[in-house]
């Protein structure tokens, strides 16, 4: 069936997709079929219960998601009317499982079609070669989703007892939390350690290089004490040096494969800062259409993808492109094949372009700039993917004098091969020809004190290169994943590196504690993932699959509600005060805007009692009523306010107590912008100054400024001075 043949039919066909965007995309190619949107899932399990028969082989209770029940009967209706109907959702698990949730409300069968790119060619081979719906990757779905929500219904109202309501956990999510939360701990853990460093310059007749103190009497070179390297220094002013060894040679260096989706959010993050959920927002718009002068259409496929496989077409005009516009020396005798990790889904194909002739520039104008970032990235990345090897000219130098040996080395483009198309290395400071015994003089020697370094944590960027190399969630869950641990303030996102929070913390060990040889366990949840794949791929069978995870769980959730009040006590921070009422050590617990003291005797042995936390009772009065101080969390951030509220109702910003250098007569309040990021402005509203980061009021000690500001890097909080760029460990 060709793509004429489909529009030409005289009663209108029925072609169902998920987005707008998409759908407004295939009608600009089918004009005579009428194209629907679901807007998403139509079905789900219901919120108010578990939804699942764990008696009757763990038989999904499917409903139709409030407010989509008018859509599906719009379709329903439009179905009726139709010569035949065509479901095109998502080419992965969830867009099956969409489909299927649509055949079981639709009164004639449909057809599935995958459509991997939106463009003519990739719609005509869609609806050229309809099938039917894979069950195995409905199954798939619908494993992963009992058991996503076993773990959330069973073990949340378990937090909720130990800790408070509104707390949830996942399968992947706690996962991931748990990686946050103990390298936050590693890093807290960590003792740095000074050692120095040795680099010497030398001077050969060919010209000078550089090189690095490597080994000491043939064991590395481990320099821990100021007295060693006073030694090492006193050693070197008089020895000899000779060239004990020398190596040139050509070395190639193979391009990078097109992207999938990990390495395109991993990419973007890198290179833009960009969140992972705006990155994959910016690619789903790129594949779903672009309003171009020849109408709407698709400038990327699929972006879900874990394959590094191309068509053999996309090859072919590679290729080409690269030849007609490089020449013969960017292009290899033979296309460059990528293999793709074990598991992955062939059957998709890379991230690509749609047209590799639709050059970043010629659409640019068409491109939010965002959009056209990403776009350019995919690009560059797919057209690389087929260039030429990278040849470096490579040297590397050791020189040896008494027991030490120093190493040097120099890496440049000789020929720039698929760099022609990215961004080449640096220039690197050229090593000169040499021959092994030759005389060099040590003609300058720099040592320098360092400190070992906590472990990095980790950005978005690279927990998703975690959870890819543990096997933990898949390509379309990364996002989400992460989404949903911000939602619940278990971690936020500091200077780009993902930080706990408290809160974040004592549910991490509370699950840890419970579950952490099993459901909350790296390699369980990897093998869960691999379980998925064998269900879509038809060797396992999904109810026994279900049953065997559930058997072992049901067991530690009895555990678990047994050793509640063990697990309670054992997370309950104990405070000195008393409670007026009865008498006992108040306790923190939990709320919904933070912790705060409670009588632990409440309900039995007293009629209850609560006060603020001590780490939010401020060293001050309230200037209206004399009352406590305390800060609350507000729309945009913290504030005071009086303890004495309902009753006083004065409140004031969260003031940092440092002067504004800039006017004179504020002070840097704190506050919290739309997008939940914390800002410091002046208080003075005359007075446009404003701080990202957090003043602190201590004088550097090397200019005399008056304050400094608090910063974060990937392993530590440090004091860095505005004025002379001073950085001050804390």
């Amino acid at each position: 069936m060709c793509l004429g043949d489909f529009v030409a039919n005289k009663k209108m066909d029925l072609l169902i997709v998920e987005s707008p965007a998409k759908a407004k995309s295939i009608t600009n190619y089918l004009k005579k079929t009428k194209v629907m949107a679901t807007m998403g899932h139509i079905k789900d399990l219901p919120k108010s219960k578990l939804g699942i028969d764990i008696n009757n082989g763990f038989d999904p209770d499917y409903k139709i998601i409030k407010g989509k029940g008018k859509i599906v009967k719009e379709i329903v209706k439009a179905s009726k009317k139709s010569e035949k109907v065509f479901i095109a959702t998502d080419p992965d698990r969830e867009g099956e499982a969409i489909a299927f949730h649509l055949k079981e409300e639709l009164p004639m069968e449909p057809k599935r079609v995958l459509f991997y790119e939106m463009t003519r060619n990739g719609i005509n081979k869609g609806i050229a070669e309809p099938g039917e719906i894979d069950m195995n990757k409905v199954y798939s779905q619908r494993t992963r989703r009992i058991l996503d929500r076993l773990v959330g219904y069973k073990i949340s109202p378990l937090l909720w007892k130990v800790i408070k309501r509104g707390l949830s956990a996942g399968r992947v999510q706690s996962v991931v939390l748990r990686l946050i939360c103990e390298r936050e701990e590693e890093i807290e853990r960590f003792v740095p350690e000074d050692y120095w460093v040795f680099k010497g310059v030398f001077n050969h007749s060919n010209g000078d290089f550089k090189a690095k103190l490597e080994k000491i009497n043939g064991k590395k070179a481990k320099v821990e004490s100021k007295e060693e390297a006073e030694k090492i220094k006193k050693d070197l002013k008089n020895a000899d040096f000779k060239i004990k060894e020398f190596k040139k040679e050509d070395v190639e260096q193979s391009p990078f494969p097109p992207l999938i989706t990990s390495t395109l959010q991993r990419s973007a993050s890198n290179s833009y800062s960009f969140p992972i959920k705006k990155t994959m927002f910016l690619a789903q718009r790129l594949y779903e259409g672009i309003e171009l002068p020849e109408g709407t259409m698709g400038l990327i496929t699929y972006m879900r993808t874990d394959s590094f496989r191309i068509s053999k077409e996309a090859e072919n005009s590679i290729r080409n492109f690269i030849k007609d516009k490089y020449g013969d020396k960017y292009l290899p005798d033979k296309p460059n094949i990528y293999k793709s990790k074990k598991g992955a889904q062939e059957a998709h194909e890379a991230i690509r372009p749609t047209d590799i002739n639709k050059t970043p520039d010629s659409v640019k104008k068409y491109l939010k700039g965002d959009e056209y970032k990403i776009y350019k990235l995919i690009w560059e990345r797919a057209v690389a993917s087929q260039f030429e090897k990278a040849i470096f000219d490579s040297r590397g130098v050791t020189v040896e004098g008494l027991s030490y040996e120093f190493r040097g080395s120099s890496r440049n483009l000789k020929f720039d091969g698929f760099y022609k198309i990215l961004s080449p290395p640096k220039e690197q400071d050229i090593v000169p020809l040499m021959e092994i015994g030759d005389s060099v003089e040590l003609s300058d020697l720099e040592d320098e004190k360092k400190t070992t370094e906590a472990p990095a944590r980790y950005s978005e960027s690279t927990m998703v290169k975690e959870m890819e190399k543990r096997g933990i969630g898949r390509p379309s869950t990364y996002s989400p994943i992460l989404s949903t641990l911000f939602l619940r303030n278990y971690i936020k996102k500091i200077k780009g590196y993902l930080v706990p929070q408290e809160i974040g913390r004592i549910v991490n060990k509370v699950l840890v504690s419970n579950f952490g040889s099993t459901i909350i366990n790296y390699d369980f949840t990897s093998f869960m993932e691999d379980t998925l794949d064998k269900i879509e791929e038809g060797e396992k069978d999904w109810q026994k699959s279900v049953e065997e995870f559930f058997d072992s769980f049901k067991g530690e959730l009895q555990e678990f509600e047994e050793k509640v009040p063990e697990i309670k006590d054992s997370i309950s921070e104990k405070s000195d005060k008393k409670c007026p009422k009865c008498g006992k050590n108040l306790i923190v617990k939990w709320g919904r805007f933070g912790k705060f003291l409670a009588c632990p005797g409440y309900p039995d042995d007293c009629e209850g009692y609560t006060e603020p936390h001590s780490d939010d009772v401020l060293n001050e009065e309230c200037p209206k009523c004399g009352g406590k101080v305390i800060l609350r969390q507000g729309r945009f951030g913290r504030f005071r306010a009086c303890a004495n509220y309902p009753d006083c109702d004065w409140s004031a910003s969260v003031s940092t107590g440092v002067k504004c250098p800039k006017c004179g007569e504020g002070e840097f309040i704190e506050r919290k912008s739309k997008k939940g990021k914390i800002f410091y402005p002046c208080s003075n509203d005359k007075c446009d100054n404003v701080l990202w980061d957090k003043p602190v009021a201590e004088e550097c000690p090397k200019c005399g400024a008056p304050f400094m500001v608090e910063k974060m890097n990937a392993r530590q909080n440090y004091l860095y001075c505005l004025e002379c760029k001073n950085r001050e460990d804390f």
